[in-house]
């Protein structure tokens, strides 16, 4: 009956962490038919489990490409790798249920178990960002056609221009939102009006007369030097300044008087300052929403590797725990047994450390503060992870501190202690020793959890808290890379600090200074 429990629990938790994912999961054979999906799949294309599993993964793609993706498909599980699935420039789309066609994101990934290749696709919905990119590009469509239409409507006018300030004026109001100035040869200033003048704070009487340089900063002059030196041939340039935290596209043609041997300047500046707020808010969109593809990709192949090692273990140990009838075969029948709990614990903390990291990046975890006593706390932490130590291992706890009590949350804390600990006992060898000191340091405390395992390069210490990150020193030994950008973030939200000390092959040891909250401060 527990063998029969503990298979039960495994396979929940691996349906749990399976259709956990945010995005669709679809599982497919050799043949590409459909062996397992998740309930985002299901929900993106609209099928029930039973209408899709069976049916090859064409099931999803649009009638008309159908065809041609047999073909790719096929390419793929010839050679298969992990990898994005389409071409540059290509947009791949899937067919839901109903016939609606929309644009789709899919990663792929291939794995054997027992003998057999299985490929595992990662299903995103970009319909957003292609409507952002499409946003972007009508936006910037615009911009270069207001740029065409503004410099023929500059041509046309430089042929009439000559000392008139009335036409002057009315080519400024032609431009609300920017400034019409006509200048000399020297750059001084000859006419100036528009109703950007007032937004900046500046007076056309006090400009007349002025060199027209000497009201934008050192960055901009240098910018707008260059562009006149450019236009003395007579030909239109175009630059971008930065004003007052402002944009402005400015535009710049020598207009040629006759009579005269010297040239005029008319200048157009245009504030382009809500254009270029949309664009940087769409790049930087688009830039997270790129981030977010390369880090859900990543994720499907950790899990997928991760999850395989303690499933096989579990499968391996459960078939053979069946060989072991025998009274004198108990020795045998326990160490399999053993092996399938470690199996079970490395799955949970791997899901735990999903389930955290995606609540953490999603900002749905809320500091819930109540009185702790984190003497307790930790006393709790040490006899939780009884049961994972290796032989000879142990777990000191030495407390100076006269009281323990604090306002702060308890389960934020727990999860602190559990990781820190773990990392100590799975990165040590047997016969070692972890140690949990507490430390009184007036308005605040300070934890320290230090071993003496295996430690961490120099190189990789700057990036220890960086999410997927792992050390070179434990390709080996299974974990997500998630605990220590977890576990800073968790301390963050207790407006404490952590930081570190390891040398190599001597240990390491992590400090966590948190603030002693009382009821009035929580």
């Amino acid at each position: 009956m527990a063998l029969h429990s503990m298979e039960k629990n495994s396979n929940e938790l691996f349906k749990i962490a399976f259709n956990s994912a945010s995005e669709g999961l679809v599982v497919v054979d050799k043949f590409s038919r459909i062996l397992l999906v998740n309930n985002r799949l299901l929900e993106l294309f609209g099928y029930t489990e039973e209408e899709i599993l069976g049916e090859t993964i064409e099931r999803l793609v649009p009638m008309q490409k159908r065809k041609k993706h047999v073909a790719y498909r096929n390419e793929y599980l010839d050679h298969p790798h992990s990898r994005p699935m389409g071409k540059a420039g290509m947009l791949l789309e899937g067919e839901k249920k109903d016939g609606r066609i929309f644009p789709v994101e899919v990663s792929l990934n291939y794995f054997q178990m027992d003998g057999e290749q299985y490929v595992m696709g990662l299903v995103s919905d970009i319909t957003k960002r292609v409507a952002m990119e499409n946003e972007l590009k009508n936006a910037q469509d615009n911009l270069e056609k207001l740029n065409v239409e503004l410099e023929s409507l500059v041509v046309k006018r430089t042929k009439d221009l000559e000392e008139s300030q009335s036409l002057y004026k009315s080519i400024a109001n032609n431009f609300p939102d920017g400034v019409i100035s006509v200048v000399d040869q020297d750059l001084y200033c000859i006419y100036t009006d528009g109703a950007e003048l007032e937004q900046l704070g500046l007076k056309q009487s006090d400009l007349i007369g002025q060199h027209f340089l000497n009201r934008f900063s050192e960055e901009a002059r240098t910018i707008l030097s260059d562009t006149f030196d450019e236009a003395r041939n007579g030909d239109s340039q175009i630059c971008e300044i930065e004003q007052k935290d402002r944009h402005y596209e400015v535009h710049i043609v020598g207009i040629s008087i006759s009579g005269r041997r010297r040239k005029r300047y008319l200048i157009v500046e245009i504030n382009v300052t809500k254009q270029k707020t949309i664009e940087k808010e769409q790049a930087k969109a688009l830039e997270k929403e790129k981030e977010l593809g390369e880090m859900k990709s990543r994720f499907v192949s950790m899990a997928s590797h991760e999850f395989r090692t303690p499933l096989s273990a579990i499968l391996s140990s459960a078939s053979l725990i069946e060989k072991y009838e025998l009274t004198d075969q108990q020795a045998n029948r326990k160490k399999h047994i053993d092996r399938i709990k470690s199996s079970v614990a490395n799955l949970t903390d791997i899901l735990n450390d999903f389930l955290s990291f995606e609540k953490l990046n999603a900002n749905k975890v809320e500091v819930q503060l109540e009185e702790v006593n984190l003497c307790d706390l930790i006393n709790y932490a040490v006899e939780e992870l009884d049961s994972t130590k290796k032989a000879g291992q142990r777990i000191e706890y030495a407390g100076n501190v006269p009281d323990c009590t604090f306002w702060s949350d308890p389960k934020i804390l727990r999860n602190i202690l559990l990781n820190l600990l773990s990392n100590g006992l799975k990165y040590s060898g047997e016969n070692s020793q972890v140690n949990v000191e507490l430390n009184d340091q007036t308005d605040r405390l300070l934890l320290t959890v230090s071993d003496n395992g295996i430690g961490i390069p120099e190189k990789d210490q700057s990036n220890m808290f960086d999410r997927f990150h792992r050390a070179e020193n434990v390709a080996n030994i299974q974990g997500t890379g998630l605990g220590l950008n977890i576990v800073k973030k968790y301390v963050e939200l207790l407006d404490g600090e952590i930081t570190f000390e390891s040398e190599l092959g001597k240990g390491t040891s992590f400090y966590i200074s948190l603030p002693k909250k009382n009821n009035e401060q929580k």
